[in-house]
């Protein structure tokens, strides 16, 4: 009979950090939530339930925000990381936000590729989510942008900048938020 040792779970690699972490959602942040989905012609945005919009269409917005910030560094929080997945993403951004990323809330690595793994990731709240990432890249200061917010722990909600998903970045309010939260963690 062989014997099983019980050792603690270590990820393939260690995760990347910094000391500041922005976790950013990309639909109903970056761009109006009505995002669909085919197998053909992959993610869009949608005709009928968001007339006008475009996908990343408050991204200035993002990069203007960060801009004084050139040390925080960006962590994918988004169903983007399973598809189209972490890279396809990046090479969606611009240079200037792709260049902040240090990896993403999912990723087959740390969280393995079988079905079962990915389902039980995509039924955890994102809230959950990201303070699992937290715990494995250990960032002196985070905060997070979402339109998720239902089921965050309450030892997190003061790291949740909440943003309504048809305005997103867009919204002063929000971006006000943003940018108080960056200036709190820059002078601490």
């Amino acid at each position: 009979m062989l014997s099983v040792q019980s050792t603690p779970y270590l990820p393939a690699s260690t995760p990347r950090s910094a000391d500041m972490v922005l976790y950013l959602d990309l639909d109903g942040v970056v761009h109006h939530e009505a995002v669909l989905w085919h197998p053909r012609i992959g993610i869009y945005m949608s005709p009928h339930g968001a007339v006008g919009r475009t996908l990343f269409e408050w991204v200035p917005i993002l990069e203007e925000e960060l801009t004084p910030y050139p040390s925080v560094a960006l962590v994918l929080s988004s169903t983007w990381c399973i598809r189209p997945g972490y890279a396809h993403t990046l090479k969606r951004l611009p240079e200037s936000l792709r260049s902040r990323f240090i990896g993403g809330t999912y990723h087959k690595r740390i969280h393995g590729a079988d079905p079962w793994n990915l389902a039980s990731f995509r039924s955890t709240p994102c809230g959950m989510q990201i303070l699992a990432d937290v715990q494995r890249r250990k960032p002196r200061h985070w905060v997070a942008l979402d339109d998720d917010i239902e089921d965050w722990p309450q030892s997190a909600i003061g790291n949740l900048i909440a943003c309504e998903g048809t305005t997103g970045l867009s919204n002063p309010e929000v971006r006000h938020e943003l940018r108080r939260k960056l200036q709190q963690s820059a002078a601490a």
